[in-house]
């Protein structure tokens, strides 16, 4: 059809540094909140989240109670211990709220509501 011959298939990984998963659980037992900021697709930032102990329990995740167990999505925020926000979403709401006063007692509380979850990770972001 367009004179393509397969020749070979090539699989990279790029597993996460040495001790990380320890490193992560020894912040949560002294009650540090450890927050993933990642430039990976949503899917593979909540896989490596879950393999390095930031989302404990990828079934209690936001997007996967939604979009896998056809869960309401306010019913999933309420119940949900884990979150990955995808970087076009928060840029999106901070663009939303560009002009809202600075006193305004809403201002920012998608990014609170968020940020609340004890298991936060967002993804697919860029540098600003």
């Amino acid at each position: 059809m367009f004179g393509l011959t397969l020749i070979g298939l090539i699989s990279l990984n790029d597993p996460p540094r040495v001790n990380v998963d320890k490193s992560v659980l020894t912040c949560k037992e002294a009650g540090i909140k450890v927050i993933m900021v990642t430039g990976d697709q949503p899917p593979t930032a909540a896989a490596i989240a879950h393999k390095v102990n930031i989302i404990s329990d990828p079934k209690k995740e936001y997007n996967y109670m939604v979009n896998e167990l056809g869960i309401d999505k306010a019913t999933a925020m309420r119940d949900c211990r884990a979150i990955v926000i995808h970087g076009d979403l928060l840029a999106e709401k901070h663009a939303e709220e560009q002009f809202v006063p600075d006193e305004d007692p809403d201002k920012g509380k998608y990014l609170l509501d968020w940020i609340s979850k004890p298991e936060v990770v967002f993804a697919r972001t860029t540098p600003s």
